[in-house]
């Protein structure tokens, strides 16, 4: 399992950022599209992790690749709890020259 954060461009949104990070098509996504999943990877955009001097917005990824196991259910569990806690952290507020 990984998790990574990127930043990307403003107005990204979180289907192109996967789309360029996937192993595969992620096939399900939350209501407002701020998350995308599958059964073994899974991307999220943040709230508020924003550099204005650089304007970048700050994205999540967990990916368990190799893994055999899927569990699409299980996946957005880990990207929305791994998301908020990096809404929480030092690194949201850092910039994207942190």
């Amino acid at each position: 399992m990984t998790t990574t954060q990127m930043w990307m461009a403003e107005g990204t949104t979180t289907a192109l950022f996967a789309a360029r990070q996937s192993l595969d098509t992620p096939d399900k996504s939350t209501e407002d599209g701020r998350f995308v999943y599958s059964g073994f990877e899974a991307f999220g955009k943040t709230r508020g992790c924003v550099d204005t001097k650089y304007k970048q917005e700050l994205y999540t990824v967990i990916q368990a690749e190799g893994s055999k196991n899927r569990d699409a259910e299980a996946m957005k569990r880990l990207i929305l709890a791994f998301t908020g806690e990096i809404e929480r952290s030092a690194r949201c507020t850092a910039g994207a020259e942190s």
